[in-house]
């Protein structure tokens, strides 16, 4: 006979781990932005964003939905404009590891913390990304409004 209550046991171990590999992953990304604020001025910000597949507005149907993706993207966050660009298409598993960074033919597969920060170190080496980073940062950046400490705010 089936042991459900042991099943459910380690269903429920399952989940627990997968919610320290998923913090794990968040705190690596948080540090990878931390070190990038002063080399960039704040211009750079690294996530990982939902981007849609492109379709054939001639085969849209209310129907089939709209396929996406996930892909680390930057954006430089004082710029005028938004800036959100792909750098690399990036897949979870559903326990948080194993997770994969492609990046154009490669494929850097990250079983741990200190996998993912290699591959994502190997990522900003690639040359293609760092154009893609030079570019960002060099977006005409929002002009900050400067108050009068005096001035009464507008009703």
């Amino acid at each position: 006979m089936v042991d459900y209550t042991e099943s459910f046991n380690e269903g429920i171990r399952s989940a627990e781990k997968s919610d320290a590999n998923k913090a794990e992953i968040n705190s690596v990304f948080s540090d990878l932005n931390e070190q990038l604020k002063i080399p960039t001025e704040g211009k750079i910000v690294i996530s990982r964003v939902r981007f849609y597949e492109p379709t054939n507005p001639l085969k849209i149907t209310i129907f089939e939905p709209r396929k996406y993706y996930f892909a680390i993207a930057a954006e430089n966050p004082r710029a005028k404009e938004s800036s959100t660009m792909e750098l690399a298409k990036w897949h979870k598993d559903r326990s948080g590891y194993p997770c994969k960074i492609t990046l154009g033919s490669d494929e850097i597969y990250c079983e741990d913390k200190e996998a993912l920060e290699y591959g994502l170190s190997q990522l900003l080496q690639d040359p293609v990304v760092g154009d893609t980073l030079h570019k960002l940062m060099q977006l005409p950046v929002k002009k900050k409004i400067e108050e009068d400490p005096n001035e009464e705010p507008p009703e």
